[in-house]
């Protein structure tokens, strides 16, 4: 399939590992300029050099926290002084800092919840959205969940956060069409890095992060997140989402929008 992503600039969010990482890689592979945005630094450089290999015209590391607006205005800033434009936006960034019954959870989680998978969504989208409405041309794919279809249990805030993150993508959507800009999202379900070793320290699957605290700590909890799928396989691969996206922001989706799909398995199904 002819993308039409040769030599287009291409934000990525969260760029450093897993969902993220196979993102980058998979518009790498279509010849595009791609901007890698994170908060690890050894990790955003590996991922830059990965992106290069695999056939990136260009790419760009940027160190930002997207929770924070003025870092992500100094990030666009930044790709824009490079770049002149960006094509696609992906808003990658997400995750959960606690797992549990939302009646025992502490109030301080659901702030970190809602600025990790809205917020950094929201302030990304307005900061690069203006210059797309200018040239009457854009792509924004924002990564949500199954969660936010189905829910996910002992993730209450989560699954809610990523609700929304729908809901934006659908009236996004219906206010910039006529500016010739396209938004839709992916809804991946539980998608683990392909090598476990090369990940982000800011990564759920992080020997230090949340879920190898979950395994070793708190067993039951941990193994009652997990749902069935219809394949063989439990959980998705990097790359089939880092495909979906390619699809989205392709001339071969420039009439799909406000548009959610699921790349989860059959999990919603089972």
């Amino acid at each position: 399939m002819e993308t039409g992503l040769a030599g287009r600039t291409v934000v990525v969010t969260g760029g450093t590992a897993n969902i993220g990482r196979g993102v980058v890689l998979a518009f790498a592979a279509e010849a595009a300029n791609v901007v890698v945005v994170g908060r690890d630094e050894e990790a955003g450089h590996r991922v830059c050099q990965q992106a290069l290999e695999r056939g990136a015209k260009d790419v760009l590391w940027h160190a930002a926290d997207v929770t924070d607006q003025g870092a992500v205005a100094a990030m666009a800033d930044a790709v824009i002084g490079r770049f002149h434009a960006v094509d696609v936006l992906v808003n990658n960034v997400g995750g959960n800092v606690d797992v549990g019954p939302f009646a025992e959870s502490d109030p301080g989680t659901w702030e970190q919840d809602i600025a990790l998978n809205i917020l950094s969504t929201l302030h990304c989208t307005r900061a690069i959205l203006p210059g797309m409405i200018e040239r009457t041309s854009g792509r924004i794919v924002n990564i949500g969940s199954t969660a936010g279809i189905i829910g996910d249990p002992m993730m209450a805030v989560y699954s809610a956060m990523k609700g929304a993150v729908h809901t934006f993508t659908r009236v996004l959507a219906l206010e910039v069409g006529k500016h010739g800009i396209t938004v839709n999202a992916i809804a991946p379900y539980g998608t683990a890095p392909e090598d476990p070793s090369d990940v982000s320290r800011g990564s759920r699957w992080h020997p230090e992060g949340l879920f190898a605290q979950l395994a070793t700590t708190r067993a039951d909890v941990f193994g009652s997140i997990g749902r069935p799928s219809a394949m063989p396989r439990a959980l998705a691969r990097p790359p089939e989402i880092g495909a979906a996206a390619v699809y989205l922001a392709s001339d071969a989706a420039a009439f799909v929008t406000g548009q959610v799909l699921a790349v989860d398995g059959g999990t919603m199904l089972v």
